[in-house]
């Protein structure tokens, strides 16, 4: 992902309707480092690889459900095999905005939106949407039109308004792209950990990359993207265990020692403080649910 150039603006005309539904496979033509002037709510069907969303990188996988703010910098990079190719990856809605503040002077009831959108300038993902409830409410925004389609994604809206949220960027995005050397350097360090989660990874080896000491390159990580090293590569771990435990039959501990986890019992703890759960009640809570299309 190339972070070192300004975003590329991307137009969407949508003076016709109050919402609309954008969807698009992999590889793509849409799929830069963009921005633009609505608001963004992504869902990624397929495929796993690393986001960037402001000035925090990370990775995705299906399921990733995030809503980007006006003019916020943002691009999902796949990581594919050679020839891959996938016809669906990503479920867009993009609504104006100005669509709240301008309806809520008749529907006051839409200024219980007004922290969840305050939040998404800087990027946020929703950590307890159950995929399946994801997709669903997508489709339905798809499959309608006018005051239906309307109030499909005003009841998604309000749904999602419920639900635990984290803040993904630390920085406005007026003041992104004067960061861009910044995150280039996180973003080499990112396609390093991705490339390599599988295997030991030594703080001294990524520091070297940078030719910085070890004490310095966690202080300039933690700062630039907001992680502790040791938890974003635990991080980048999990979010690859949880597509092997939705897309194959492994065992608990054969998938652990695929992700690079050597100790199973720190594999476990590590998987319950991120997401919530054990693995095991996570397989049994998401059965199969990347399907082919």
């Amino acid at each position: 992902m190339s972070v070192a150039k300004d975003p590329v603006w991307e137009f969407i005309q949508i003076d016709d309707e109050s919402v609309r539904y954008v969807e698009h496979g992999v590889p793509h033509e849409r799929i830069h480092w963009h921005v633009h002037e609505e608001y963004e709510l992504h869902l990624i069907v397929k495929t796993h690889g690393k986001v960037m969303i402001g000035n925090y990188l990370g990775p995705f996988s299906p399921g990733n459900l995030t809503l980007v703010g006006p003019w916020l910098p943002h691009n999902w990079e796949s990581q594919l095999a050679p020839g891959e190719t996938h016809q669906l990856r990503d479920m867009v809605v993009v609504f104006k905005p100005d669509l709240f503040d301008g309806a809520a002077l008749v529907f006051p009831e839409l200024m219980q939106f007004t922290r969840l959108l305050e939040q998404a300038k800087m990027g946020i993902e929703f950590l307890d949407v159950p995929f399946d409830k994801a997709e669903e409410n997508f489709r339905k925004i798809r499959e309608s039109q006018g005051v239906t389609r309307l109030v499909n994604f005003l009841s998604f809206i309000d749904y999602l308004n419920s639900r635990s949220t984290r803040v993904l960027s630390n920085m406005p995005a007026s003041e992104t792209k004067d960061a861009s050397t910044v995150q280039s350097r996180v973003s080499d360090v990112v396609n390093y950990v991705m490339q390599n989660y599988q295997t030991p990874i030594r703080l001294k080896t990524v520091a070297d990359m940078l030719g910085m000491t070890e004490s310095y390159f966690s202080r300039f990580f933690h700062q630039a993207s907001g992680h502790r090293f040791t938890d974003f590569v635990n991080r980048v771990r999990i979010q690859r265990a949880c597509v092997l435990l939705r897309e194959s039959e492994d065992t608990i501990a054969d998938i652990s020692q695929t992700v690079g986890f050597h100790n199973l019992a720190n594999f476990s703890r590590q998987f319950r403080r991120i997401k919530g759960v054990s693995p095991l009640v996570y397989r049994k809570k998401h059965p199969t649910l990347v399907r082919e299309r």
